[in-house]
């Protein structure tokens, strides 16, 4: 891209992982320094930020309810 916008992230990728390995990626994207943007639909997915304001979901096949 050639200029940023403020209002919105450069990209936005979904990783799906098995559930049993959710909370490792997560803790692994955060020692890399990221940050935990929500994890208001877990344990179907929590979305992640990097240091660019890009969005990262870790996904799983379980549902939220």
């Amino acid at each position: 891209m050639d200029a940023l916008a403020a209002e919105r992230n450069r990209i936005h990728i979904d990783v799906w992982v098995p559930p049993g390995q959710a909370q490792a990626r997560i803790a692994a994207a955060i020692a890399a320094g990221g940050h935990l943007v929500t994890d208001e639909y877990a344990p179907a997915w929590w979305t992640l930020e990097d240091a660019e304001g890009n969005l990262a979901d870790v996904a799983t096949t379980m549902s939220r309810d």
